[in-house]
């Protein structure tokens, strides 16, 4: 199977499915949830001895001009061909197949209806696949259980069929419209603009300096994972070193403050750094598992660093993506309102607030923070100026 993603990466080859079916097809069947366009030019080749495109009409969605469009598109003996599940409540397949004259039959499916969008902005996932004579004679037979309960879809129909009025707004402009949205987190921004400039440009120091130390502390991080022996030397030993790479101060790339090293001296370097380098090796797409099952580890190990330390490190590796599990961050979010969800591990808490603020800063486009790096700071000094 060849899976279509869009948008914008796989618009075309979507399209030209489409254009070699009709092009191509000998027998050629499209079943559509919705019709909101249809701007197709290439005409349905003459070879085409067997033809049904069924649409829905749920909800008032699908569009009558969409449908006049396609009504215009076929010549008169294929207009009776052009059906609508009058009698379907919950119609809902996306989906096209067709045999071509070499005796090959191919299918689309997937969760593009018919429309503008669905082509183009919208996210939508489809597979394109040969099927056997089996599955396309499968697919005859629940089509002919659909036709039981269509009626043509003709001028006549449309003109009693009632459309659901259009949005005043444009879709794509709706989909971002505070309306629309169930999540909607405001982040804070501090009244001393002057304070704010600098409070970031001192963290943006700090994340300059950890990417010049960044390769030692990875080497210290994977030596302690990989080592087989590990006691309480080579622990103390461990500590040391990663205090002298990573640090406060005028040169240093430590985003929290004292308090840390009475807390955290004590703990298991070696399963801390496996969690962390797990971490590191893991996929992009695959990430935010791996951190929440790593910080429910480190908890199930008593690792008492995987909350300061392993989220600072989080956060520094990948600046993007996690924040800093510090006080102000968790008050500021538990403020909000919008708590995780329930009976949730430690690791999906973290995940949980690490999404929330992901989109809330996609959102905010003018907001000074660029990463959730810098928005920790940002919250540390609303809370403290609040």
């Amino acid at each position: 199977m060849n899976l279509i993603f869009l948008p914008s990466i796989s618009e075309s080859k979507l399209v030209s499915h489409y254009q070699r079916a009709f092009k191509n097809a000998i027998e050629l069947y499209i079943v559509s949830a919705y019709l909101t366009n249809w701007d197709i030019e290439e005409p349905l080749g003459n070879q085409c001895k067997s033809f049904r495109f069924i649409v829905g009409k749920d909800f008032g969605i699908t569009r009558k001009q969409a449908c006049l469009n396609v009504i215009g598109w076929l010549n008169s003996k294929r207009r009776g061909q052009f059906l609508v599940a009058e009698d379907i409540d919950g119609f809902h397949p996306k989906a096209i197949f067709w045999k071509e004259a070499d005796g090959f039959c191919y299918a689309l499916v997937g969760s593009s209806n018919l429309s503008q969008a669905a082509f183009s902005t919208n996210y939508e996932a489809n597979g394109f696949s040969k099927i056997d004579s089996d599955a396309f004679a499968q697919v005859k037979y629940w089509l002919k259980g659909i036709e039981s309960r269509c009626v043509v879809l003709s001028e006549a129909w449309l003109e009693q069929y009632c459309e659901a009025s259009q949005p005043k707004l444009k879709p794509s402009r709706l989909s971002k419209s505070k309306a629309d949205r169930v999540f909607d987190l405001t982040l804070p921004l501090p009244d001393d603009t002057k304070r704010v400039a600098e409070i970031l440009k001192d963290r943006r120091r700090q994340m300059r300096s950890f990417e010049k130390t960044k390769n030692k502390l990875e080497v210290l991080f994977r030596d302690a994972a990989s080592s087989a022996k590990w006691d309480a030397v080579d622990n103390d030993e461990f500590y040391r070193e990663l205090n002298s790479l990573w640090y406060m101060g005028v040169n240093g790339c430590r985003f929290q403050g004292a308090g840390w090293e009475r807390q955290g001296k004590g703990s298991d370097f070696r399963e801390f750094s496996r969690s962390l380098v797990r971490v590191l090796d893991s996929t992009e797409f695959e990430r935010d598992d791996v951190v929440a099952e790593e910080i429910d580890r480190l908890g199930e190990e008593k690792v008492s660093t995987r909350k300061a330390l392993f989220s600072e490190m989080l956060c520094q590796f990948f600046p993007s993506e996690y924040h800093v599990l510090d006080k102000p961050v968790k008050d500021w979010l538990e403020s909000t309102g919008f708590t995780p969800p329930s009976k949730a591990s430690e690791g999906i808490k973290y995940i949980d607030s690490a999404r929330k603020l992901r989109v809330a800063l996609l959102r905010a486009t003018q907001y000074p923070a660029k990463n959730l790096a810098e928005l920790d700071v940002l919250i540390w000094l609303a809370r403290n100026t609040a």
